[in-house]
């Protein structure tokens, strides 16, 4: 499917009376970076019979190039004006990463399998000096997309119990959740990622009291303000990942608790 509008920082192309198009491609055809291109570095053994890697770091970003005109069944006049111009500037040529998402489905509003944080540079498009169209190079911050979040609740009132986790994402690897624990009783709580081997360690909870952990920049709070919850743990967030073979994850607990995670899973896409 083709797509004509995309959302970015919460509005929409449609919202300007724009869609996306194609001036330069009459056979449909584009090629883009697709990001995740990784760069295999190698040392050599025996003699250059044989090499071994030493790091294997992205090398890229997703970057794509696209174009977008006005709405031909709302306008009769294709002309940009300077004033639309200027207001599409000011929405997509940012000095920071905001989010991107395709909407795949105009009519019932769908959104694509992935979203980006992303900024754009501009480059006019004319014919015969009147400006129709404008070209936006994509640029995102990373070198893959993310997945809907996924959202887990769990009940450990019964702390014999545990829950499989299944972590959807395309790297092969971990990450750190959000989490939102609230307490049931008075304790040292563990909170174990058997797959990961992987045990998060908060000490002196209280019943009542709501932890909550922000996994991407890994700072913690306390619902009780007396509690020294940074001196109490043990400094190992809870991971959640996945190998070739496994993508499970075993989680359990050492105290009564309700245990709410968040994450967003690695895509590998380009839009």
């Amino acid at each position: 499917m083709y797509a004509l509008d995309f959302e970015y920082d919460g509005r929409c192309l449609s919202d300007f009376g724009f869609i996306i198009c194609d001036f330069n491609s009459p056979s449909g055809a584009n090629i883009m970076t697709a990001g995740s291109k990784i760069t295999f570095n190698t040392v050599s053994h025996h003699k250059g019979k044989k090499y071994s890697l030493v790091d294997t770091p992205y090398d890229e970003c997703i970057q794509t190039t696209f174009d977008i005109c006005k709405n031909p069944d709302i306008y009769d006049d294709l002309r940009i004006t300077d004033n639309d111009y200027r207001d599409l500037m000011r929405w997509l040529n940012r000095k920071e990463f905001l989010k991107f998402q395709i909407i795949e489905d105009e009519l019932f509003n769908e959104r694509g399998s992935c979203y980006y944080k992303a900024s754009f540079n501009v480059e006019k498009i004319k014919i015969r000096e009147i400006l129709y169209g404008l070209e936006l190079t994509m640029e995102t911050n990373k070198p893959f997309g993310y997945g809907q979040e996924q959202h887990f609740y769990w009940d450990f009132s019964n702390i014999n119990k545990s829950y499989l986790l299944r972590d959807i994402s395309d790297e092969i690897g971990f990450t750190y959740p959000s989490m939102i624990i609230t307490c049931i009783a008075n304790g040292d709580l563990k909170i174990v990622n058997e797959t990961e081997n992987c045990t998060m360690k908060i000490e002196n909870c209280r019943a009542g009291e709501v932890i909550t952990i922000d996994g991407e920049s890994q700072i913690f709070s306390s619902s009780y303000n007396d509690h020294d919850i940074y001196n109490d743990f043990n400094y190992e967030f809870l991971k959640i990942g996945n190998t070739i073979k496994n993508r499970y994850n075993k989680i359990s607990v050492s105290l009564p608790c309700k245990l709410e995670i968040k994450y967003n899973p690695v895509i590998k896409d380009s839009p």
